[in-house]
């Protein structure tokens, strides 16, 4: 039971990969499992293998399958030698989609969110402006650091990932353009059309 694989990779944290073989699903989630609620996975995300880059917090109910990713050693003999922080990011007892972007928000200046499974927007960078009770409003900051002065409405039943704490929004976060207020809100739709609804 995949349950069952999350709590054993949580105890021994010997690196796994987070396999969701959904058709919208882009990539498995390699790293160390460091929490789990009852419907969602906080991963310390490897890349390249060894290199220790935030956190990926999954959906469990995507997984497929949770494999064992250090045969052999070298993945662990790595990342012991270039160095692992303590994992700083829980997840809070129970948490659903809110208390997941909640936790993020307090605990990254921006937070990654994956919209994977509606096809044209995989992935949102932003800071969470506000907490609805069925949907969240997250304002935008671009690839090149500029951000959008509206805000986009998102449901919380579309959010399949949240990333955080990673060398990207870290940068992004560090060097991007001051966060305006933000204005009003919007359908996410609008800010990939270029409408202004």
């Amino acid at each position: 039971m995949i349950t069952d694989r999350l709590e054993e990779a949580l105890r021994s944290q010997f690196p796994v990969r987070i396999c969701r073989d959904q058709s919208w699903a882009p990539d498995d989630v390699p790293g160390f499992v460091v929490s789990l609620s009852d419907g969602w996975v906080a991963v310390q995300r490897l890349v390249d293998a060894v290199y220790v880059d935030g956190y990926d917090v999954v959906r469990i109910q995507d997984v497929t399958e949770v494999e064992a990713d250090g045969e052999g050693g070298y993945i662990e003999r790595a990342v012991a030698g270039l160095g692992r922080r303590e994992p700083r990011f829980h997840l809070p007892v129970g948490a659903a989609a809110d208390a997941v972007l909640r936790a993020a928000a307090e605990h990254a200046a921006l937070v990654c969110v994956h919209l994977e499974a509606a096809e044209d927007y995989p992935l949102l960078v932003g800071r969470v402006v506000r907490f609805g009770t069925r949907k969240f409003d997250l304002q935008l900051i671009g690839p090149r650091g500029v951000w959008e002065t509206d805000a986009a409405r998102l449901w919380y039943r579309d959010v399949t990932r949240v990333g955080l704490g990673d060398r990207y929004s870290s940068a992004l976060a560090r060097f991007g353009d001051r966060a305006p207020v933000p204005g009003r809100h919007r359908d996410l739709q609008s800010f990939c059309s270029g409408e202004e609804s």
